[in-house]
């Protein structure tokens, strides 16, 4: 993941835990793994920073 992408995902994922906003989170892991897989560490790190388990 090149880093431009890496930090519009982090800006969505502190947006999204501020605003308490769980359907955007989800939407946000499904993007990240269909675009990225499991498999890369940047995804596993952005997923472990949402703060609601969805």
């Amino acid at each position: 993941m090149n880093s431009s992408d890496y930090n519009k995902y982090l800006a969505a994922i502190k947006a999204a835990n501020d605003a308490a906003d769980k359907d955007a989170l989800r939407k946000i892991q499904a993007q990240l793994i269909a675009n990225y897989g499991l498999s890369d560490n940047d995804v596993d790190y952005l997923i472990r920073q949402f703060r609601y388990n969805i």
